[in-house]
């Protein structure tokens, strides 16, 4: 028996049709922010090509997908013309929408940034509202006090009223009629 180089192999395995679908629709992928731009392409992942020619792609909103359907002939031309992939049709839909998955995105497009710091989930309702209570003082450190009930206060409530907003709302009205 004969060996057969591997590169023979995977040259006749990547030339058999049920491997031309997979490789059209990793071409479509990768070429699709230039297909669409860079706007659509931010609210559209393509999501499959299937064997009787739909492209289904994921878009961000009903309201993208009927835009995008006024649109479907033109694409499918550009489509064709640019990677000589022959749809029948493309499908936009919101259902399969997650933002954070994207088959585009590499990791080496994906920005650098420091270390996060890891934050174990809350073990009860006390701890939780402990927590919250901590970062609300700490963003209110700085904050000017009311003159009335000495709280930290957000400038713009001091400004409108002269006073935090739950001393304003405990103001007697004007009785006047």
């Amino acid at each position: 028996m004969a060996y057969v180089p591997l590169a023979t192999v995977l040259q006749q395995w990547q030339q058999a049709p049920e491997w031309q679908q997979p490789q059209q629709f990793l071409r479509l992928l990768e070429h699709w922010p230039e297909l669409v731009g860079t706007v659509v392409a931010a609210h559209t992942v393509p999501l499959e090509l299937t064997g009787q020619g739909v492209l289904r792609v994921a878009v961000a909103s009903s309201t993208w997908a009927h835009h995008l359907m006024f649109s479907r002939s033109p694409l499918m031309a550009k489509i064709q013309q640019t990677l000589g992939i022959s749809l029948r049709d493309i499908r936009f839909s919101n259902r399969d929408w997650q933002p954070q998955r994207s088959p585009i995105a590499s990791h080496e497009a994906l920005p650098k940034v420091g270390k996060l710091p890891s934050v174990a989930p809350a073990a009860t309702p006390q701890e939780a509202f402990q927590r919250w209570q901590a970062q609300v003082r700490q963003r209110s450190r700085d904050y000017p006090l009311c003159p009335r009930c000495q709280c930290p206060t957000p400038i713009k409530e001091l400004q409108r009223w002269g006073l935090c907003g739950l001393c304003a709302t405990r103001q007697p009205r004007c009785q006047s009629r």
